[in-house]
């Protein structure tokens, strides 16, 4: 596979969702890339870091990769110019489809545990196994919450959950979390899958629509 074929753009972030670096990289498999820096790094590479890649869509998405500790030298034939070469591996991708997720945007309360004033938040995934939501507070991961959705469901669900980590998010003053559904009833976890299925149904049949637009 040539390197430099099929390159896109992405931003480094590392696990406090501070900016790292401006990166190219190309996908080797769905759960693999190899990052490209036109600048040798001038610091020892974090282990882990976030990938998010360039474009809208990916405003509040990012995806941690485990780099390797080996850099390859490679000169682009065409400007004669140095690039450095690492391989990195994700666990992220292969999660968000086991936990088979969907994104979306709507607004839910939530209550901190120990607070009794609830925050309105903005929900921008979720799926069977927990949700991502983008708030201008900001929060501390381990703290455990609880919640109602409503939008698109057909009975609101009461949820408690935990917030795992923070997540980068694209949009400077606000903050995104990841969270984990905690003890889940069957019922409630059967209205979350039902939700994830017909949205990720309707948002498959919109995408369908678009591109045979684009192709009359």
């Amino acid at each position: 596979m040539n390197t430099f074929s099929n390159v896109k753009n992405a931003t480094l972030y590392t696990l406090d969702c501070s900016f790292y670096s401006s990166v190219q990289y190309n996908t080797k498999s769905p759960e693999s890339v190899t990052l490209i820096f036109h600048e040798k790094p001038s610091q020892q590479l974090p282990e882990r870091l976030f990938l998010m890649p360039e474009g809208t869509e990916y405003d509040y998405r990012a995806f941690i990769f485990t780099l390797s500790h080996e850099i390859e030298t490679c000169c682009i034939k065409e400007s004669n110019h140095m690039c450095y070469l690492i391989n990195a591996v994700t666990t992220d991708i292969p999660d968000q489809r086991k936990n088979f997720r969907v994104y979306t945007t709507f607004q839910a309360p939530i209550l901190l545990e120990g607070r009794t004033k609830e925050i309105y938040v903005t929900v921008k995934d979720i799926g069977t196994g927990g949700f991502q939501f983008i708030s201008k507070h900001k929060f501390e991961p381990g703290t455990n919450l609880s919640t109602v959705f409503s939008s698109g469901i057909r009975t609101p669900a009461c949820i408690t959950a935990c917030i795992q980590k923070q997540r980068p998010v694209r949009q400077k003053g606000v903050y995104g979390y990841g969270c984990q559904f905690i003890n889940l009833p069957q019922s409630t976890e059967a209205l979350i899958r039902n939700f994830v299925f017909q949205t990720e149904l309707l948002q498959a049949k919109a995408k369908k629509e678009r591109e045979e637009a684009l192709t009359k």
